[in-house]
């Protein structure tokens, strides 16, 4: 039986964090069924010394999305909803470890997802980051959250909100 089109966009959330924590000289592991239970889809193992007092081994921990749904952009924002029981794993000050949302924004054809040549291996669109720690309570049901434009999930990007994990910097969300 092939995947669904759901899964299929999970499987590539997971390819692209992959590559980019890869590319940024990270081990990333896919979460098993509990810790999914627990909001947690992966994990980045960061073994580096981006400064002289900074950390030199740390984990983030991360939910991943994927959507082929437009965005809408707002402010040069993104919004974008998550059930209450994601929204709330993911604002909790509690937790030891910096967890991030990452959401994968596709095209509407499942066609233009993903091609392959012999010139390279292209996922068309991209994703965006987003720390919700210490976000204010949400309904119920879900809450829209609003992923800056800016928050690019490159490797240069990436390599820079790791060095801030690593100076223990906790980034709060900004409604």
């Amino acid at each position: 039986m092939p995947l669904s089109d759901n899964d299929i966009k999970s499987e590539l959330s997971y390819a692209y964090l992959h590559a980019i924590a890869s590319r940024s000289g990270c081990a990333c592991e896919v979460s098993g069924r509990h810790s999914d239970g627990m909001g947690v889809d992966a994990r980045i193992q960061v073994k580096e010394r981006f400064s002289p007092d900074s950390l030199t081994r740390f984990t983030v921990e991360t939910q991943l999305k994927a959507t082929s749904e437009a965005p809408t952009l707002v402010a040069e924002r993104f919004s974008f909803w998550l059930k209450a029981k994601n929204y709330n794993e993911l604002r909790d000050p509690n937790v030891p470890n910096p967890q991030l949302l990452i959401v994968l924004f596709m095209p509407e054809n499942p066609f233009e997802w993903l091609s392959c040549s012999e010139e390279g291996l292209i996922a068309r669109k991209c994703a965006y980051w987003l720390s919700l720690y210490d976000a204010p309570l949400g309904s119920p049901s879900g809450q829209t959250v609003y992923i800056p434009k800016a928050n690019v999930l490159s490797v240069e990007g990436f390599r820079v909100l790791l060095a801030r994990f690593a100076r223990k910097e906790r980034l709060r969300y900004a409604p």
